[in-house]
């Protein structure tokens, strides 16, 4: 399998530093106080062997091979709900951006006990659109006759700061009031089970991606950034994987199931196994752990309803699970791989019918195994 390259301290810091002033990355503090549209905004030989870098200092990779181009863009404003797919977005920090909406930038939680609430507890939320225009929100869902609408700009002077819980670190978010909460309670627990909506407003800009405590992965650095995301700000798939993976399956699926972010064509089926950067127009990626999946993927994203066979992970299993090394074998010893995990080195534009260039783990001699 693959993993990557870490890049020099020096430049990353620079690097951090100019995101911070680059019309690049829109979605800045200082932009969100003056406007706040700021979002805040084996198969083969790589499932049998994983790659990792030395820790000696290391720079950008200067080749890179073509391997296909973008597809589909996919931004997901409300963690968990529908995605917005537009036809070219700003990869930013923090996460993929377009106008006034950035990836998982909103989340759901409980009122009892503040936990953050996906598919994996309710399908409704699958099922759940949510839309920025200026300062407006508006959320719908099937079979509600009327949605529910708020206005960002009231939410951000309320400023009323959440604590919550997500997978066992404590993050903030800004309460965005009683009648959004009472609306979605309705529609994801049908009143049963009290909910909040909470958006990332200003207090979610340090939130690092977060490593697993069960194993230590070395390219995650600690300027890597994500708002709501589990655990970056990127994730990619490929077309050619899934419709590998439809030929295995009785009755195919989209790539719905799997919630990418950037989905790649023409390159071939899990090649991604092998990409440690990818770079799309000025945008660099560094892939930090091929994606391990969860029962998420057998909610269907059209009716929120559980695969009553646990599909696609079933199939999944057959075929995509890691085999070494043995301690992160164990760990996701019934979690299948699809997908790439990656954070950005190089802010930018990305678009549909974009080159994808790759930098391969397997070719470049600074890498070994272990």
């Amino acid at each position: 399998m693959t993993l990557i390259l870490l890049i020099q301290s020096q430049f990353h810091a620079c690097l951090d530093r100019r995101r911070l002033l680059t019309p690049a990355s829109p979605f800045s503090n200082k932009m969100l106080n003056k406007t706040l549209v700021g979002m805040g905004l084996g198969v083969g030989a790589g499932l049998g062997t994983w790659w990792v870098l030395r820790r000696s200092s290391l720079q950008l990779p200067e080749k890179w091979e073509e391997v296909g181009e973008v597809s589909h863009v996919n931004i997901y404003p409300l963690k968990s709900a529908r995605p917005v797919s537009p036809e070219e977005a700003q990869a930013t920090t923090h996460g993929l951006a377009h106008h006034t909406l950035q990836d998982r930038s909103f989340v759901v939680v409980t009122t009892d006990d503040n936990n953050f609430i996906t598919g994996r507890q309710t399908g409704q939320l699958l099922l759940v659109s949510l839309v920025v225009k200026d300062y407006s929100v508006t959320l719908e869902a099937p079979g509600m006759e009327e949605g529910v609408e708020f206005n960002l700009q009231d939410v951000q002077n309320n400023n009323q700061v959440v604590d919550f819980r997500l997978w066992k670190q404590t993050l903030k978010g800004v309460d965005c009031g009683d009648e959004v909460a009472e609306w979605l309670t309705k529609v994801l627990f049908n009143g049963e089970t009290k909910v909040r909506l909470l958006f990332k407003g200003d207090v979610m800009q340090k939130r690092t991606a977060r490593p697993l405590n069960y194993y230590n992965f070395p390219q995650y650095r600690p300027t890597d950034r994500a708002y709501y995301a589990d655990t970056c700000g990127y994730m990619l798939a490929t077309d050619s994987s899934l419709e590998d993976l439809n030929t295995r399956l009785s009755s195919p699926i989209t790539m719905d199931s799997f919630r990418p972010n950037i989905v790649v064509k023409g390159s071939p089926a899990y090649d991604e196994d092998d990409w440690a950067f990818v770079k799309i127009g000025s945008a660099v990626f560094r892939t930090l752990k091929p994606c391990e999946r969860c029962i998420l993927t057998t909610v269907d994203p059209q009716t929120g309803k559980r695969h009553p066979n646990k599909e696609p992970q079933h199939t999944l299993r057959s075929y995509r699970l890691l085999s070494n090394p043995p301690q992160l074998a164990k760990a996701w010893s019934v979690k299948p791989l699809f997908g790439l995990n990656m954070v950005i080195d190089a802010t930018g534009p990305i678009a549909v019918g974009d080159k994808v260039l790759v930098a391969r783990l397997s070719t470049n001699p600074q890498l070994k195994i272990f």
